[in-house]
């Protein structure tokens, strides 16, 4: 069995588009097919079905070469006030680069309803922590979790970095549809799940309603956030979602809303 699902593993990662993505998390991926197929050896059905499912978790938000990416975190080593630096890193990133110009506006939006935050959870981060600077924040602790290792490991360098401008952050591989790690993760001010509910929902919100049943317990407020625009970049004819905002109120939870350009954002509460 082990040699089947190493085979496995070996054959979806010799597609660069999955070859950075933790092994821990294709793994996992590989486990849930065999669950449901058991017996089945190796074949390119397969294969594709399993990339199918990583590519909805990762590459339609697709990140930026990490030569560029790595280039610029030096550029920003000689100077951490250059803000056109941070926005090149974050154009790297589809979901971040659509935000480009929207950060503080963003920001400001949120702090309105939640304070300021001295702790915040990112899951599915991407690289949406580089974007700490439009936060205007004297200082925070900041937690990140994704499936990338040369993501995880980019951010950590820029955590370093920013240490000296109040930015304590860590970032840490994670499945955000495992629940029982997620549960262990330490309580925040705010917990962010951008473009995150779309991906772990298939059919219905059981899965979102979860894991918001889980994190609520862990923070003050959580800020989840849908894309308002198609992947082809048609506008969606129901950009709020109402059945999530009727599960939201379902399990007793209150929310605002906000909007920009290819986004609409719920801040939710207790």
């Amino acid at each position: 069995m082990q040699l089947l699902i190493n085979q496995i593993l070996e054959k979806v990662k010799q597609n660069k588009k999955y070859r950075t993505i933790s092994d821990e998390i294709v793994l996992d991926e590989i486990q849930n097919y065999l669950k449901k197929n058991p017996n089945e050896s190796v074949n390119d059905l397969m294969i594709k079905s399993i990339r199918k499912n990583l590519h909805r978790l990762y590459s339609s938000y697709s990140r930026g070469k990490k030569h560029k990416k790595n280039k610029l975190l030096e550029e920003l080593r000689k100077n951490q006030n250059d803000l056109e630096i941070i926005k090149k890193i974050l154009g790297t990133v589809v979901s971040a680069k659509e935000r480009l110009y929207e950060y503080e506006k963003i920001y400001s939006e949120i702090f309105k309803i939640t304070g300021k935050p001295a702790t915040i959870l990112d899951l599915g981060c991407g690289l949406n922590p580089i974007s700490f600077p439009f936060m205007n924040l004297k200082k925070l602790d900041y937690y990140a979790y994704d499936i990338d290792e040369e993501d995880i490991q980019f951010l950590n360098e820029y955590f370093k970095l920013m240490k000296s401008k109040g930015l304590n952050g860590r970032a840490q591989i994670l499945n955000v549809r495992d629940f029982e790690k997620i549960s262990k993760l330490p309580s925040s001010d705010l917990i962010f799940l951008l473009k995150i509910i779309d991906l772990i929902d298939i059919n219905n919100h059981k899965s979102s309603e979860e894991l918001i049943k889980i994190l609520i317990k862990k923070t003050r407020f959580i800020v989840a956030s849908f894309a308002t625009r198609t992947i082809s970049g048609k506008p969606m004819n129901l950009p709020r979602r109402r059945g999530f905002e009727f599960m939201l109120k379902r399990i007793g939870l209150k929310f605002e809303t906000f909007s920009i350009k290819n986004e609409v954002f719920y801040v939710i509460s207790k």
